[in-house]
């Protein structure tokens, strides 16, 4: 026995040192990777719900606002799923870099691993519903998530440049409706060449979305209808709180 091997011996017995069961390595290694594999799918279902809003943001509205390019990148563009992603994407780093292999891969390799992973996770949780109703949980529930989409709805509010949003409260004939704009105003819609998007028909109760001019006060020429929120309103009534 090697002067090194005797020495190792000696301090195993001087502090008493006992091996742990293998039961708790096998605890500890499963423990790390079901975090792994939570980061993973909480980092999917936000680059789901990314997608989802991608998907149905209207890009198209830019020539319409009075605001800046990045103030239109800010409210089209879903940050706060985003930096959700990332959070997640750095937890999935951390837990896998504490896995039995993980000291092997280097950092780029194990980032871009988990981002494809919750990217091909977020592209298959986009096809269910489940990303329009997490999200819908959230402004319900998280004040400040409330309070950034009642800001991007806040720029429906500009007549002047061909934008206005409400509910409609009469439909007075096929070629005019009156709403209730943001503002609690009433305002009379001419829909005489108008396009009703997502399958709408005009109904009382409706919330919508207009694209157009103002002629007045009180009469705006409609050339578009969107639903308020996206495909989630078909006509008829709605099921989310309009302020």
């Amino acid at each position: 026995m090697t002067d090194i091997s005797k020495q190792i011996l000696q301090r195993i017995k001087q502090d008493n040192i006992r091996p742990y069961p293998k039961c708790c390595f096998l605890f500890k290694r499963s423990i790390i990777w079901t975090f792994f594999s939570f980061s993973v799918l909480f980092g999917s279902i936000a680059t789901g719900i990314a997608l989802f809003q991608l998907k149905h943001a209207e890009w198209d509205l830019y020539q319409h606002l009075r605001h800046s390019l990045l103030e239109f990148i800010l409210l089209t563009i879903p940050c706060f799923w985003l930096v959700f992603m990332a959070g997640f994407t750095g937890f999935a780093y951390y837990y896998f870099r504490h896995t039995e292999q993980g000291y092997r891969y280097n950092t780029l390799w194990i980032v871009s691993g988990s981002i494809i992973l919750s990217i091909i996770g977020g592209g298959l949780c986009s096809l269910t519903r489940a990303p329009e109703r997490i999200e819908t949980i959230f402004k319900d529930n998280v004040p400040f998530y409330k309070a950034m989409e009642e800001h991007k709805h806040k720029v429906w509010m500009s007549p002047e440049h061909g934008l206005l949003a409400g509910k409609i409260n009469k439909v007075i004939s096929g070629q005019k409706i009156q709403i209730e704009d943001l503002a609690g105003n009433n305002v009379l819609i001419d829909i005489t060449h108008a396009t009703w998007k997502g399958g709408l028909t005009p109904v009382e109760n409706l919330k919508i979305k207009i694209i157009g001019h103002r002629e007045n006060k009180i009469l705006f020429i409609a050339d578009e209808i969107r639903p308020w929120e996206g495909r989630r309103h078909r006509g008829g009534k709605c099921q989310y709180e309009f302020r």
